[in-house]
């Protein structure tokens, strides 16, 4: 590599002493010129350092020739980036041809032309370089990248830390799926009891992808799970989309908003009342006679959290009839795309859930469903789903 303020350095190869004088003549003003007289000499030269950034090599020489020296450089982990170039007589094609096929960058015939000498040679070294400075860049970037990487895996980490246990017995089971996008999104979901006889419901889902939206996410997630707004009957799902809404202003948070579905389910009453705000509607999946289900959406027209200050929100309420299935979720679910465009929307996911009741939770096959049809293992949003069962 060219380090910065000093002559480049160039090794010479050849096995005639008047050849290397002219040429360490030719370049000495504007290089560090080193010469070899054979090629056992040049291969240890090559990887000595300060190692050559450019050499120029005769192809006719004893014991081993130029070809055999370009083979073995260019197998050497420390020498193979060095550009090579042929000095010889030799002006056959199949020369010319075999010299490229073994990695030398270009050919100066014999008897050389001094300028020919003087503006390959700088012309060479100044695309090395230029490949120089695009490996330290590739170096930085790479170096970065993985920086970001791991703060975005510790934020995906994070967020799935704060989500809750399932439950598994009583009057309410719940679980979830929580898969983050290979850019990590900005979903987060949870549910508690808010006493006895309450459970809240609710997924958050901040617009763009990153730990800044992941993080605004678990902002929100937090107030939820602490409680903590002001004024705010937390068993009033319009009350909390307001609240919310005015503590999160986009304004007041690099213009980032979110949408969100939240609902309390009672048991004494088998009622739950929710709100969304500008969220996919959950699904409501309940028994009827004859071995039948009905599917319902449950959403309520209410803008985005985060856009506008002092509006009011809607909530709705249904009586849950046995044997229920909820299902909350963000649009990662079901806004699919393939090579070929999109591939499972809103409609797909719905048909699924409604004929896919197994008596148990379905969401690692809807996971394992969902990846199938995109053809990748990853999404490019956040894959996160709750489900909730009511006996």
């Amino acid at each position: 590599m060219v380090e910065s303020g000093k002559k480049p350095k160039v090794l010479i190869v050849d096995d005639t002493p008047e050849n290397i004088q002219v040429l360490m003549e030719t370049l000495k003003d504007q290089y560090t010129v080193v010469a070899a007289i054979n090629g056992e000499k040049a291969l240890k030269m090559a990887v000595a350092e300060p190692r050559p950034d450019l050499i120029l090599l005769d192809i006719m020489m004893p014991g081993m020739d130029g070809y055999e020296v370009c083979r073995r450089l260019k197998a050497d982990g420390q020498a193979q980036h060095i550009p090579i170039i042929f000095v010889t007589a030799k002006a056959e094609v199949e020369d010319e041809t075999l010299g490229f096929e073994l990695g030398a960058m270009d050919y100066i015939s014999k008897p050389f032309s001094i300028p020919v000498v003087k503006a390959r040679v700088k012309a060479h070294l100044e695309l090395k370089i230029l490949r120089d400075l695009e490996a330290i860049q590739r170096e930085k970037l790479e170096t970065v990248l993985r920086v970001l990487n791991s703060e975005l895996a510790e934020a995906a980490d994070y967020v799935k830390f704060l989500l809750p246990q399932p439950i598994t017995e009583g009057p309410v089971m719940a679980d979830w799926r929580f898969v983050p996008s290979t850019t990590l999104g900005g979903d987060s979901l949870g549910y508690h009891w808010l006493d006895e006889d309450s459970l809240a419901i609710y997924l958050i889902d901040v617009c763009g992808h990153g730990v800044g939206a992941a993080l605004h996410s678990v902002s929100v997630l937090n107030v939820l799970r602490s409680m903590n707004l002001p004024n705010v009957d937390f068993r009033r799902p319009e009350q909390i989309l307001a609240g919310l809404n005015a503590v999160f202003p986009m304004d007041d948070h690099r213009d980032m908003y979110f949408t969100m579905w939240y609902g309390v389910y009672k048991t004494s009453s088998r009622l739950l009342t929710y709100a969304s705000g500008g969220h996919p509607p959950a699904l409501l999946i309940q028994d009827t006679t004859g071995n039948r289900s009905e599917i319902r959406e449950l959403i309520t027209p209410n803008l985005f959290l985060g856009g506008l200050d002092g509006i009011d929100f809607e909530y709705d309420e249904v009586e849950i009839k046995p044997a229920a299935r909820l299902y909350v979720f963000s649009d990662g679910v079901y806004e699919i795309m393939n090579e070929n465009g999109p591939c499972w929307e809103f409609d797909d996911l719905k048909a699924y859930l409604d004929s896919d009741d197994r008596g148990k939770s379905t969401m690692d096959d809807l996971w394992a469903h969902v990846r199938q049809i995109a053809g990748s293992e990853t999404l490019e949003d956040d894959f996160s789903v709750l489900e909730i069962r009511i006996p």
